[in-house]
């Protein structure tokens, strides 16, 4: 399976279980639930990228 099939069934099983959150939820945390889903789905993954992912760089050692 390629690295982009296994991102796309990664992101459809998140939004199938957000979606099966939102049954035993109250009415306000459904629709900050579904606002936080809306960003996922509209906002280009590029634009958040360098905020969403940070991964420190261990093989590194900085230099004193």
């Amino acid at each position: 399976m390629s690295k982009k099939t296994e991102i796309m069934k990664t992101m459809d099983e998140c939004v199938v279980n957000a979606c099966e959150q939102m049954k035993f939820l109250n009415p306000q945390e459904r629709f900050h639930l579904l606002c936080e889903m809306g960003e996922w789905m509209y906002n280009p993954l590029s634009e958040e990228i360098d905020d969403v992912l940070m991964v420190p760089n261990f093989g590194e050692k900085e230099a004193a």
